[in-house]
């Protein structure tokens, strides 16, 4: 008989992935219905090793002996899904009456902001399948309701940070860029990545000139924000706005990239420390397809004097820095200072200056 469950997980593919490989989370989501215990070896290891087997002791309702199991993770990523199949079998006692049992997570983004998590059990017991359906179900449906209770506690300590800052209250005027707007407009629209999409504007741009939009943030709670403002969109004007919102980490997650790469991958203001920076700035040039282009805009250090906020100095960078980060096989690189009126804090216009980069694959 089978069994299949799933979940949405307000977490990252990446966050969850690591929790479903974590021995601590497996015995979590089990509690208080049933408890595990290490037999071989003698203690849980701190990750599970992909193809290695640990025999297990199960106890019921803290009293109630189970018999022992075999726990065998067979692990596989492509692109952003992950799967994590457990291909051991039970060995003995109440367990032991379970002839057949396939377990497998499959993790994948939702689009919409959150993970999905797909989880489905094959299992055969003989005449007593149909009972231990019940226990099964019963189980899987506490499982579930425990992870996606204890996600939250998953995320990175700077994916809280910025969930922490969107959940209070919108953070940006929800405009897009107007230096992306005079760069981008005159491209021919196709499939256009977004790193750091914030609460979307830029995102949102680009899908309603006619691209189709793959968005990536960390802060689940800023996509669910855009995702919000889209769907508005949507039912104002009924145009399709084709966007896909992932929460992800731009700088140590993998980009989700399609077949063909992206004709247009593109960074608004996401300023990092250098080494991470560096880190998404070669994942993004990756992403582009032959003939795409690469746009990456921020604040420039020439503002520091100007009177708006602006970024740390560790955290801007210059055009000798964007253009290191470019293979010099590409067809073109340029980098120039776009001027733009912003107010300041006691309310002024001022004119502020965006470093932006356009290279072309």
């Amino acid at each position: 008989m089978k069994i299949s469950v799933t979940t949405s997980l307000p977490c990252s593919v990446s966050e969850a992935w690591d929790a479903l490989r974590d021995p601590g989370v497996f015995q979590a989501v089990s509690a208080p219905f049933l408890r595990f215990s290490a037999l071989e070896p003698q203690s849980f290891p701190d990750q599970w090793s992909s193809g290695e087997s640990y025999l297990v002791k199960g106890v019921a309702l803290g009293f109630l002996p189970m018999g022992t199991q075999e726990i065998k993770p067979v692990t596989r990523e492509e692109g952003m899904t992950k799967v994590f199949a457990d291909q051991g079998r039970p060995q003995s006692g109440a367990l032991g009456v379970v002839t057949t049992f396939a377990h497998t997570m499959t993790l994948l983004p939702s689009g919409v902001g959150p993970t999905i998590l797909q989880d489905e059990l094959v299992f055969r017991a003989g005449f007593l399948t149909p009972a231990m359906w019940i226990s099964f179900r019963l189980f899987w449906w506490w499982r579930h309701r425990r992870m996606a209770k204890l996600a939250p506690s998953w995320r990175s300590a700077a994916a809280q940070t910025w969930d922490s800052r969107y959940n209070s209250q919108a953070m940006w005027s929800g405009k897009v860029n107007p230096t992306l707007e005079a760069i981008a407009s005159p491209l021919h629209p196709g499939t256009a990545l977004e790193v750091g999409a914030g609460e979307g504007a830029d995102a949102l741009w680009l899908a309603e000139a006619g691209w189709d939009v793959t968005a990536v943030e960390l802060s689940s709670h800023a996509l669910s924000r855009a995702e919000a403002e889209r769907a508005r969109r949507v039912s104002t004007d009924h145009q399709p706005r084709m966007i896909r919102w992932i929460a992800s980490d731009g700088a140590d997650d993998p980009l989700p990239t399609p077949p063909q790469a992206y004709d247009l991958v593109t960074a608004q203001f996401v300023h990092l420390p250098p080494a991470e920076r560096h880190r998404a700035w070669q994942a993004m040039v990756q992403a582009v397809a032959p003939g795409g282009t690469l746009i990456i805009i921020g604040h420039s250090s020439s503002d520091s004097e100007s009177g708006v906020r602006r970024p740390p100095a560790e955290l801007t960078f210059d055009e000798k820095e964007l253009r290191a980060a470019i293979p010099q096989e590409w067809t073109s690189i340029e980098t120039a200072l776009w001027p733009r009126l912003q107010k300041s804090a006691e309310g002024s216009l001022v004119t502020v200056n965006d470093i932006a980069l356009v290279a072309r694959r």
